[in-house]
């Protein structure tokens, strides 16, 4: 047991024991193994018949209770009663309620104090809880109608959420949120439903419980009484807790029954969120390998940021990655479901539960989002284009003279385009990543609402004393995801820029390197390593490469909407050459002269001009930088998402 100075210690944990000496000793070596956060022990006593109090008391020495205190009754008032003289015997923040047939595991405190730490909105938080086989026993509850209960026991609940209620068998609570919710109440008998009881009185002040998944114990369940005798003494607090709460269990549909209507269970676990909103993409978003993930995670963050208590549920068509990535969306309190064969049976099984849809690029609304959304009549749709799909065929048209390619494209533009004047009309909200993509979005759907919301660089403040100036960067970069997969468009650009432009920039400047950023690159990519091309592929954090070239180049002649690349290219002050394809978007006005070349040779000569003129260099950097916190920063971000949230009804 961690026992360091009284004023050190955060949690009292409080245990009544009837009976289960064993148990009681069990777990009290449990608490002193795997217990890093400092705390005191209370156990309530409630006239065990086996010696239990005996033990107990012959045992305050002992190092497991040092510093602990053994409270003996005289009689059995309970676990509710016993939990409320525990409480009136701490003098600490929280409190921790734990039954002995809890098995606590290595570090199961520390995410529950952080929780309730960095969420001063929570006052209760539980673990999820596990049977003795490793499969989960309850995840947070719901409460229904007829006033059972039912736990969550699917993995797809594992994220930290509001919940219902959650088990008393191991709840940390804050200590004044307990007094103010008036503790456990005593019409209860002996056990059960004092902890549901105790859920709806704090709620009904204000006060919410929690699950946080990081942490996990294992309940050998009703360890200290017969499976019957439980279900007894539930059946006796059953008729109290109903009369306690007629309003609020009105308000909820029953628990019998919610195997024939799933989708009850879904409203009965998100009822509590003052929205909810589905994301519709083809993947969990991998923002660490570009490919305009990085974007769709900030639009997830934005969703998510703008109510904690809100669900957010991200549905990903493809489980790519998805074991390596929708970890870290659900420790944010974000639901991830992926893989899942049959879209329209899904939302069916969730029918009128979300508030809004949102449907990223064209091939997630013909392929997912018309489906689900039929399912969810009453939600506000949301197309969120990212790009103009069908220009990036139209750019293929007009640079290829081959007769059979250019009808290819062509037909193709086309199907893009259909699908793009579908998805913007289906739409009650759109969002585009540039202005000129929305005027085209208004054209073809002028009822529809549509935003403008590019992406969030974390640029700086001041110019050199937050981003390096000339000195101390040397060579060029590319910086671009390449999926592993020939023909890309950072593909066709990183071969244009290493075969037809910097052979001219080595001319006349013969000490330039190329650095190629970029996760997954093609095996023509890394064919190009070499003794002044070095193909770095994906790292952990692409700003210390920006911050030490001189220039980003980019000859793009395929894509569509803004290039993010470019956005965290301005972030770190890192001037950049590129195309007018590659400059769309990104505000440069009056520095296109300097910046746009459509051709190796304009390219050659824009990289040329920067690399021998520093003070040119100097002022390119500080406009870019003034570009980026004025259009790309966070805040512009921010503001443009919180557009997009009013028209879908979601006050900041």
């Amino acid at each position: 047991m961690t026992m360091p100075g009284v004023g050190d210690r955060r949690v009292t944990v409080v245990i009544v024991s009837y009976g289960g000496g064993e148990l009681v000793a069990h777990c009290l070596e449990l608490l002193a193994k795997h217990t890093n956060v400092g705390y005191r022990v209370i156990v309530v006593d409630s006239a065990s018949p086996d010696g239990t109090g005996q033990w107990l008391a012959d045992n305050l020495t002992d190092t497991h209770l040092a510093g602990g205190e053994v409270l003996r009754l005289n009689e059995n008032l309970g676990f509710g009663a016993g939990c409320n003289l525990g409480v009136r015997h701490a003098d600490t923040e929280f409190v921790c309620f734990l039954n002995a047939d809890v098995e606590v595991t290595d570090g199961w405190l520390d995410p529950l104090v952080e929780f309730l730490d960095t969420h001063e909105y929570a006052a209760a938080v539980a673990p999820v809880m596990l049977n003795a086989d490793g499969t989960v026993q309850e995840a947070g509850s719901v409460i229904g109608g007829d006033g059972w209960c039912r736990a969550h026991d699917a993995e797809v609940s594992l994220f930290p959420r509001e919940v219902d209620y959650a088990s008393a068998a191991c709840l940390l609570v804050r200590r004044n949120a307990f007094h103010a919710a008036g503790g456990f109440s005593p019409e209860y008998e002996i056990a059960y439903f004092e902890d549901v009881d105790l859920a709806m009185s704090m709620r009904e002040r204000g006060l919410t419980t929690w699950l946080q998944p990081a942490s996990r114990v294992t309940h050998a369940r009703h360890g200290s009484s017969s499976s019957a005798r439980a279900t007894e003494l539930m059946r006796l607090n059953h008729g109290t807790f109903r009369r306690r709460w007629p309003d609020e269990l009105a308000r909820r549909a029953p628990v019998v029954g919610l195997d024939e209507h799933p989708h009850r269970h879904w409203w009965l676990r998100d009822h509590l969120a003052p929205y909810r909103v589905l994301l519709i993409d083809d993947r969990v978003p991998q923002a660490d390998r570009g490919r305009g993930d990085p974007r769709t995670m900030a639009v997830v963050d934005a969703w998510r940021a703008a109510d904690p208590r809100a669900r957010v549920t991200f549905f990903a068509a493809s489980p790519e990655r998805a074991e390596e990535y929708a970890p870290a969306l659900r420790a944010k309190g974000i639901e991830v479901v992926s893989g899942v064969e049959d879209a329209a049976a899904w939302s069916t099984g969730r029918a009128g539960l979300y508030d809004v849809i949102v449907a990223f690029r064209p091939h997630n609304f013909i392929g997912l989002g018309e489906r689900i959304a039929a399912a969810q009549p009453q939600a506000v749709r949301v197309y969120d284009s990212e790009a103009l799909f069908h220009r990036r065929p139209e750019q293929h048209f007009t640079r290829t003279d081959d007769h059979d390619r250019r009808r290819h494209f062509a037909v193709e533009a086309d199907r893009l385009r259909q699908q793009e004047v579908r998805a913007f009309t289906w739409a009650d909200v759109a969002v585009c990543v540039s202005e000129e993509e929305a005027r085209w979005a208004r054209s073809v759907a002028p009822s529809t609402q549509v935003h403008v919301a590019c992406y969030p660089a974390a640029v700086p403040d001041d110019v050199p004393d937050d981003v390096p100036g000339w000195d101390g960067r040397h060579g060029i970069v590319f910086f671009g995801g390449f999926d592993d997969t020939p023909g890309t468009p950072n593909e066709f650009a990183v071969l244009e820029l290493a075969g037809h432009v910097l052979p001219g920039l080595r001319e006349r400047h013969p000490e330039l390197d190329l650095r190629v950023v970029g996760a997954d690159p093609s095996p023509a990519v890394k064919a190009l390593a070499g003794q002044h091309i070095q193909v770095l592929g994906k790292v952990p954090n692409p700003r210390p490469v920006l911050s030490s070239a001189l220039l980003h180049v980019v000859p793009m002649h395929y894509g569509a909407g803004v290039k993010i690349k470019f956005v965290d290219s301005m972030a770190a002050g890192l001037p950049f050459v590129t195309t007018a394809v590659g400059a769309e978007g990104l505000h440069l006005g009056r520095l296109a002269r300097h910046l746009v070349g459509n051709s190796p040779a304009e390219i050659v000569e824009r990289c040329d001009t920067l690399l021998r003129d520093r003070p040119l260099w100097t002022d390119v950097q500080g406009e870019l930088l003034a570009i980026c916190r004025e259009h790309f920063s966070v805040a512009a971000f921010d503001k443009q998402m919180t557009g997009v949230l009013a028209d879908c009804g979601i006050a900041p």
